[in-house]
């Protein structure tokens, strides 16, 4: 097991170094496991997340929430508007989303085409596809429509939105990436409403391939000064379940509940190499990733 563990520690390291020269060559260039030239896989996905987003919140509030009416926030929205266009189609009265990377911008026109496609063959009416058409043609214009799409290299929320404004919040795999949670959570309480609902879907594991399936949990196995080393922009920031508890009570959020999505069987793996940060049960390293759903104010 010591032998595994030393591989394992030096694997992660090569990973993490190979990461950051790819962000510093490149830099951030789509937050899903394929690209966009996989454009079936693409709507596929962004109607599974919404769809997903949408069971988890019925099982937080016992069905007695809709999102009909509401002004909806996506924090990191990731590659297209795909997400936005269908949360539309469902019943939300505006769709705004922020991003420090412009990812939007080289969404080919195929993507949404076919996506109104399949909009139609799930029996979406044809007045609400044209609406829909119309809200993209809107935004590509730079005009007022019901999608907003804000990049902002500082995510100041706040600016983007004004306070007090939004009745719901989803984020996908994103709440993992954000390099100041206090901060983020800190300005959602501003521009949220009383009662508003945050429902976030985060990946606690190690985001490099090959290594994520052999140990996911191998960004827990250094110490913040190793860590820091190789980090770059977007790399997991390392917030366990009970982080984010304690900062969402923090700045005046209740009813936190947290359900793991994803687990590991077994817990002598799973703390097995760990650094001493990470060691004790309160960190629940079994847990490999979580929906969190919680509500602003009491």
């Amino acid at each position: 097991m010591i032998l595994k563990n030393s591989f394992l520690y030096l694997a992660g390291i090569a990973f993490l170094t190979l990461s950051k020269l790819k962000n510093m060559l490149q830099g951030y260039k789509s937050p899903k496991p394929f690209d966009m030239s996989h454009t079936s896989k693409c709507i596929d996905y962004d109607i599974h997340v919404v769809n997903e987003w949408l069971n988890h919140i019925n099982k937080y509030t016992n069905n007695s929430y809709t999102i009909a009416g509401k002004n909806v926030l996506e924090l990191g929205p990731g590659s297209d508007l795909g997400v936005g266009l269908y949360l539309l189609a469902k019943g939300c009265a505006q769709y705004n989303a922020c991003d420090v990377n412009n990812l939007m911008e080289s969404t080919p026109d195929i993507f949404y085409n076919q996506l109104f496609s399949k909009l139609e063959n799930m029996n979406i009416h044809t007045d609400i596809i044209n609406n829909l058409k119309m809200q993209l043609a809107k935004i590509k214009d730079g005009r007022e429509s019901r999608l907003k799409y804000v990049v902002n290299k500082n995510f100041d929320i706040v600016a983007a939105f004004g306070k007090a404004t939004i009745d719901l919040v989803f984020s996908q795999a994103a709440f993992e990436h954000f390099d100041d949670i206090e901060k983020t959570v800190s300005q959602l309480s501003q521009i949220c409403k009383d009662g508003a609902r945050l429902v976030a879907e985060i990946d606690l594991k190690t985001h490099s391939r090959w290594i994520r399936d052999v140990d996911p949990n191998n960004i827990y196995r250094y110490s913040n000064y190793v860590y820091r080393l190789f980090c770059a922009p977007g790399t997991p920031n390392r917030y366990r379940p009970y982080h984010y508890k304690e900062v969402l009570e923090r700045f005046g959020w209740s009813n936190i509940s947290i359900v793991p999505l994803n687990k590991l069987n077994d817990k002598t793996i799973a703390y097995s190499g760990m650094h001493k940060n990470y060691s004790s049960e309160k960190n629940q390293m079994d847990y490999l990733s979580i929906i969190m759903c919680a509500t602003k104010g009491s």
